[in-house]
């Protein structure tokens, strides 16, 4: 029994080391902590970062990030990308989808509700020039 105990007091310590961070080679790693964002990923909702607005470096590669300025509950952000994808980039051009006046407003999933809202007259989409740096987890 004692063996037993021993083997799984081991076995603890060693997971509990296994979970502390990394030492680097001038000692442990720091960590910070990050608001995390909700968006919507092809009608799913996924999360993010945001490290807010940048400058572009002359061949950065940016993707669209819908934002909608008056939607519906529930609304958040929207993008047509993810890691593991080629054309996948942390740096998103913002463009700003407003519902027109006497549209009722609907929360949009996708960026093919968006694309769809806005060829049904409903939503406009403008774009202020911006683009922020948003990696995806």
């Amino acid at each position: 029994m004692r063996r037993i105990a021993a083997i799984v007091a081991v076995v603890a310590v060693a997971g509990a080391l296994v979970a502390l961070p990394a030492l680097a080679a001038t000692g442990p790693v720091n960590t910070y902590a990050q608001k995390v964002t909700l968006g919507f990923f092809q009608g799913k909702t996924i999360s993010y970062l945001d490290f807010g607005p940048v400058k572009l470096a002359a061949g950065n590669k940016v993707a669209p990030i819908w934002a909608v300025t008056n939607g519906a509950d529930g609304q958040v952000n929207i993008i047509d990308t993810v890691p593991g994808r080629k054309d996948y980039t942390p740096l998103w051009s913002v463009r700003l989808v407003t519902w027109k006046d006497g549209a009722t407003p609907r929360v949009l999933k996708s960026a093919a509700a968006v694309k769809k809202a806005v060829a049904a007259g409903e939503a406009t989409i403008k774009s202020p020039g911006i683009v922020v740096n948003c990696p995806v987890l």
